[in-house]
């Protein structure tokens, strides 16, 4: 009901702030002017306050590619609001440390050693960027909609009573992500930006960490299984066409 209540709320913001994208901004837009545009980023991203299997996967890398488009008044006036489609692909290494001190095995021993390739976030979303008019730089604050996949490797583990493998349950769901970013405009076309993102997917319900016999392991329940990430990221902004 929340999640609803609060994506419907976004979508009639978005309705009576549209208008407003073509009002005049006084020149301060360091070197945007309306058309398409393509953002490529790198950086960083890792779990915010994790939960459940969540907290067996370290901070990972991620890249971005997003299309976004600035329709103003004029060729010169680009509006206040960018309207942007893309996705994002990250991967997290194993907390294998985290992991080895939750993790029952299925005699309910211990396990010594934990290997896995990295887990993948996927996400792919519809953003809004509102734009703050200031000389000399572009400040903005980023709100998106989207779809998120958080999707665990198997983990093969050693233990005393015999090695084994264990896979944590797959989260999908819708997302939303808040954010705020700086551009800088460096030369014809070409500007570069950096931003930091908050993204909560509503993954739904059910266990987080589990065991081969499929139940949650010692202190690794996560009821919610909502999947919380940070993101810092940087890159090029490319205008294209015109």
């Amino acid at each position: 009901m929340f999640s609803r209540l609060l994506v419907s709320s976004l979508c009639a913001l978005s309705l009576f702030a549209a208008p407003a994208a073509h009002a005049q901004s006084g020149g301060y837009s360091d070197g945007l002017v309306s058309g398409d545009y393509l953002r490529v980023g790198a950086g960083a991203i890792a779990p915010v306050h994790p939960q459940g299997s969540l907290r067996d996967w370290n901070r990972g890398t991620t890249a971005s590619v997003v299309w976004e488009g600035w329709y103003g008044a004029s060729a010169d006036d680009p509006g206040m609001i960018g309207f942007g489609v893309g996705g994002d692909y990250a991967r997290m290494p194993l907390n294998e440390r985290q992991f080895l001190s939750v993790f029952t095995t299925p005699d309910a021993g211990t396990a010594t050693s934990a290997t896995a390739s990295a887990a993948t976030v996927f996400s792919i979303e519809t953003t809004f960027r509102i734009r703050i008019p200031t000389p000399f730089i572009m400040p903005s604050v980023l709100i998106g909609l989207g779809y998120l996949d958080f999707h665990p490797s198997t983990i093969h583990y050693t233990a005393p009573g015999g090695d084994g493998t264990t896979t944590q349950q797959h989260r999908r769901g819708a997302a939303l992500s808040i954010g705020a970013g700086l551009d800088k405009h460096i030369v014809q076309r070409v500007a570069v930006f950096g931003e930091a993102l908050y993204s909560y997917g509503f993954t739904s319900l059910g266990q987080g960490l589990v065991t081969p016999g499929g139940t949650c392991a010692s202190n690794g329940c996560d009821v919610l299984k909502n999947t919380t990430l940070g993101t810092l990221r940087a890159g090029l902004r490319l205008q294209v066409g015109k």
